[in-house]
């Protein structure tokens, strides 16, 4: 037994020996080569020009955002090099904003791309919590009544709340349920409902639903269809295309005008409602992620709308903040939905319309109009 003891007492101190000597080994290589930390893009750093460039708002706007959601999103650990939420918050922006893959938008940014898929998804749920902010309709009659005065005087129709309309955003589908989100054009995308004023701001936003799904349905399904029949909305009417019915609180274009205030009709229609038309066009082309052109977004659906609604608040935020959004010629066309199914009018929706036409479009002896 004491032969064995003295056996066991040399191993373990044998064994105790390399251990130290690999961790002096280990601690010299560190004190010889210490870490290499990409530098870290910091706002301060950027011109305005660069600001706008890289994350589409500029530095009023980032800050504002960033005062947002600095408490939910600041690393809880005091190491060095934790990421800050400046950084975190830089470096969405730039993959929103671009469009590009998780590793181009990390190299950029100066964080690896495990660390922006880590807190992707946290700082994009921090900004949404906010939406209530940033996308609502007015508040007051007053503010109504401008509303009102800007779609008049950009398209000549009276009493509009706003421009309705829908646009699919690609992605890639979950494999068990590709169908749902197949779209007509054939490629897999989110339906996403959008309401906008007569200055491209979004008032009210319904992501979420497969390619699929038709416009009408969507509309259905929402709130805003609820508060429009239940008749808590001001007194007026949303312009859309053929895809919706036409109701009481949604005006639609006549499939085949016949007479003069017909056309009239049609013609104003058309200008009233090509703004959300713009909007889309200016929306894809600010936040290329939005676009194909930037690539099929490859996260879960629900992490795609969050994406969508995100990227809704920050495009009224920029609005806000006078940044100078354009349209990019290189876009794809929009997906034209299919005519709505009769069942989607209502009767009063048509004496509406056809109302509206005689009393107002109607040409007058004199040559105008009332």
């Amino acid at each position: 037994m004491e032969v064995e003891d003295i056996t066991l007492t040399a191993i373990t101190a044998v064994a105790a020996a390399a251990v130290y000597v690999a961790q002096d080994r280990i601690r010299n290589v560190r004190r010889r080569q210490p870490g290499v930390f990409r530098k870290r893009t910091i706002l301060d750093d950027l011109s305005e020009m660069d600001i706008e460039e890289m994350f589409r708002l500029n530095r009023q706007g980032v800050m504002e955002v960033y005062q947002l959601i600095a408490d939910d999103i600041e690393p809880l650990s005091a190491r060095n090099y934790a990421i800050p939420a400046m950084v975190r918050l830089l470096a969405v922006l730039n993959f929103l904003a671009t469009g590009n893959f998780q590793p181009s938008c990390a190299r950029l940014i100066g964080i690896s791309r495990p660390s922006l898929s880590r807190f992707l998804k946290p700082v994009l749920k921090s900004i949404k919590k906010h939406m209530a902010k940033y996308i609502h309709f007015p508040a007051t009659m007053e503010e109504w009544q401008e509303l009102k005065v800007g779609f008049f005087r950009q398209g000549g129709m009276p009493n509009c709340l706003g421009a309705i309309d829908c646009t699919h955003i690609a992605l890639i589908p979950p494999h068990n349920r590709e169908e749902q989100f197949r779209n007509r054009k054939c490629y897999h995308s989110l339906n996403v409902q959008v309401v906008v004023d007569s200055h491209q701001r979004i008032m009210s936003i319904r992501s979420g639903f497969p390619g699929s799904c038709h416009d009408s349905h969507i509309l259905r399904q929402s709130a805003l269809f609820d508060r429009f029949e239940q008749g808590n909305m001001p007194e007026g009417w949303l312009v859309g295309d053929a895809g919706y019915g036409c109701r009481s609180w949604l005006l639609t274009p006549l499939s085949n005008p016949q007479t003069a205030a017909e056309v009239r009709y049609n013609s104003v229609h058309i200008r009233t409602r090509s703004v959300i038309e713009r909007t889309f066009g200016m929306w894809k082309s600010t936040f290329r992620c939005l676009s194909k052109t930037g690539g099929f977004l490859q996260h879960s659906p629900e992490l795609v709308s969050d994406i969508i609604i995100v990227c809704a608040i920050l495009h009224n935020i920029a609005l806000a903040s006078n940044v100078d959004l354009h349209i990019n010629n290189d876009l794809p066309p929009e997906i034209p939905a299919l005519p709505a199914a009769s069942e989607d009018s209502s009767e009063q929706g048509n004496l509406i319309r056809q109302s509206l036409i005689q009393n107002y479009f109607r040409t007058r002896e004199t040559g105008t109009t009332h």
